[in-house]
């Protein structure tokens, strides 16, 4: 299966008997990530986040933040944020992305943290704007939007990432070859070029890189979760 971290990560530390956790599955490869990006509604006067976290400090539960819903990636990522920052900002949660994103255009609410691919027409025909990158680096498509840990936010930078999994049993010599067909795959420029369409980068590598990165997601979470809260049924 292809999951995302929503599905392999977030759910099972959220939501009750899911019946599964990412220990369930035997780790294949990284396939893909997608940076999210803060956006503000372009009224608003922060040119960058030092300033928003500042006014944010000053003037504690002024600020809204919207999400497609509890437990998202995007609501993690801001409760994050909000922790490491000190910035006190509310949560307004909607149901699902694309009303999530209309708020911030709306004005209704002033902030959200959102895929790169969703929000760049609206960043470009400035309806948002854009303030860091929740990523390593730098996203090709917003070359002079600086990345979260160039502005003192290392730990903020987590995209929406994708992974190919097997089966619990799978044997080593499929799991080698299910490996070695996608890191080909991914380093063809047809794939390349259908990611880069959905603004997302490959990644690729060994099972056990997929395996480490799992348990740090699941290390990272696990106490935003926790503080949070946190439950479905």
């Amino acid at each position: 299966m292809v999951s995302a971290a929503s599905g392999l990560i977030m759910s099972p530390m959220i939501v009750k008997n899911t019946g599964y956790d990412a220990s369930s599955f035997a780790p294949v490869a990284l396939v893909a990530e997608t940076p999210q990006v803060l956006v503000i509604n372009p009224g608003l006067p922060f040119k960058s986040v030092a300033e928003l976290v500042a006014y944010a400090k000053a003037n504690p539960g002024k600020l809204n933040y919207s999400t497609g819903g509890i437990g998202t990636l995007p609501h993690l990522n801001a409760e994050l944020f909000k922790s490491v920052s000190g910035a006190n900002i509310l949560h307004v949660p909607y149901k699902g992305g694309g009303p999530s994103l209309t708020a911030v255009v709306a004005g209704e609410v002033q902030m959200t943290f959102d895929t790169v691919s969703t929000s760049l027409q609206l960043i470009q025909d400035g309806k948002l704007r854009a303030l860091a990158i929740v990523g390593p680096k730098r996203a090709p498509e917003l070359p002079d939007v600086p990345a979260m840990p160039e502005i003192g936010f290392p730990a903020v930078a987590s995209g929406a990432w994708t992974a190919l999994m097997a089966p619990l049993d799978t044997p080593t010599p499929v799991i080698a070859r299910l490996n070695a067909a996608t890191n080909a795959a991914l380093s063809g420029e047809p794939m390349r070029t259908a990611l880069a369409k959905l603004g997302a980068e490959p990644r690729g590598g060994t099972p056990q890189d997929l395996a480490d990165h799992i348990r740090r997601e699941i290390a990272k979470w696990k106490p935003i979760v926790a503080t949070l809260n946190l439950k479905a049924e």
